[in-house]
């Protein structure tokens, strides 16, 4: 692994965890085993470092989705597969974390916030279509379905609901997720998504 890659590595697992903003430069030379010029060599500051991060974490959620959405696979499995993304990544993520990018870094969830909305109008209106075709989703207007679950998916996985709420982000997402699905499914929809919440729960 490249020293560059190594810093980025180590520096989001620990911010996931801890947060960043008591995390120091000097902590992290020290667990690295390398001096701090070492890393300011690669990212000039903390706040770089930490936007390095969030841009590392939306490159692995975009090539994640697209594996998903070309695999030759029903609407459902990929509404599934959309689900599963979310979750993972939510088990990663600590309320630390949270806490830091709503007090220190607001637009940086802005950024994020704005990634996952153009990946979402982009892709879930697809995945609409093709369940329309299948038979596994009613025929309502595609633009309508998007606001609601785009709009949804926003008020729910934010730092102001995860952190005020009793909810897990992995329970919210699913949650919200089972709410939407079941107003669009068909009878063959939801016979499919039980069988393959079956399939997965074993």
């Amino acid at each position: 692994m490249e020293e560059k890659e190594k810093i980025l590595v180590f520096a989001r697992d620990k911010f996931f965890k801890e947060g960043f903003h008591k995390t120091s430069m000097d902590e992290l030379a020290r667990e690295l085993k390398m001096s701090k010029k070492t890393i300011y060599k690669h990212y000039p500051s903390k706040e770089n470092l930490i936007e390095e991060v969030v841009d590392d974490l939306l490159r692995e959620f975009s090539k994640k989705i697209t594996l998903v959405l070309e695999k030759e696979i029903d609407a459902v499995g990929k509404i599934q597969g959309l689900l599963s993304i979310l979750s993972n990544l939510f088990l990663k993520i600590s309320d630390k974390w949270l806490k830091d990018m709503q007090c220190y870094t607001p637009h940086l969830w802005a950024k994020i916030d704005a990634f996952r909305t153009r990946t979402m109008y982009r892709n879930i209106g697809k995945i609409f279509e093709q369940g329309k075709k299948e038979g596994l989703f009613e025929e309502r207007p595609v633009e309508l379905l998007l606001v609601i679950f785009i709009s949804s998916m926003r008020a729910i996985v934010s730092p102001d609901f995860l952190l005020n709420n009793k909810f897990s982000y992995t329970e919210a997402v699913e949650q919200a997720f089972q709410i939407l699905l079941n107003g669009i499914l068909t009878g063959k929809g939801a016979k499919t998504f039980n069988n393959s919440k079956s399939r997965i729960n074993r």
